[in-house]
């Protein structure tokens, strides 16, 4: 997989999210077809894992298509400082997951049709939406990035910066997820 690194700037999480994009489909794509949706009982299947994670960018792209405008009156303004991706990341592990957070409502992956068109439709919605992020964040300036505020469902208010760091992480740990599923050795998500 690849090593995500420290990145803070739009041009490194830019280039964090492009390698991103193009490593987790391959990872996914690499599967055994048999193993793509398959998995014990009350575990998420690669799939499942697959199909939150669209759900999970989804609304992030709508939210960077939006006028900025919008955003502030609906969401207001940061009233402190970005945290780092190993800031982001200790928050979502240690603190949301530790206490027991899971995916609720609309994140929570439907998988019902086990066919080789559907898996080959999940692995192009993957590529497509998270390109789709990728390619809505020069339109955001630095400043912007941390002036801006977006509601995460679990950690509450983030700027725009710390929420893009969090879809950084996010991804990698769903797909260490399905690494452990598969009884693979998990991925460096960030260079120690």
């Amino acid at each position: 997989m690849i090593q995500l690194g420290e990145p803070y700037s739009s041009d490194e999480i830019i280039a964090a999210l492009s390698a991103e994009t193009d490593a987790v489909h391959s990872f996914f794509a690499d599967i055994d077809p048999d193993l793509f949706f398959t998995a014990p009982a009350g575990i998420w299947s690669p799939a499942d894992n697959l199909v939150h994670l669209i759900k999970s960018s989804a609304p992030v792209v709508m939210a960077l298509k939006l006028p900025k405008l919008a955003l502030r009156l609906r969401f207001g303004k940061a009233k402190a400082a970005s945290r780092t991706l190993a800031e982001v990341r200790a928050e979502y592990t240690d603190v949301a997951l530790a206490g027991g957070a899971v995916a609720t409502g609309g994140y929570v992956p439907e998988v019902d049709d086990f066919s080789a068109e559907n898996r080959t439709n999940i692995l192009a919605k993957w590529h497509a939406k998270s390109s789709e992020l990728v390619a809505v964040i020069p339109k955001w300036s630095e400043k912007h990035l941390d002036q801006y505020v977006l509601p995460h469902p679990l950690l509450g208010d983030m700027t725009v910066r710390e929420i893009l760091f969090f879809t950084l992480y996010h991804n990698m740990h769903h797909v260490n997820d399905v690494q452990r599923l598969l009884v693979l050795p998990e991925s460096e998500w960030f260079a120690q």
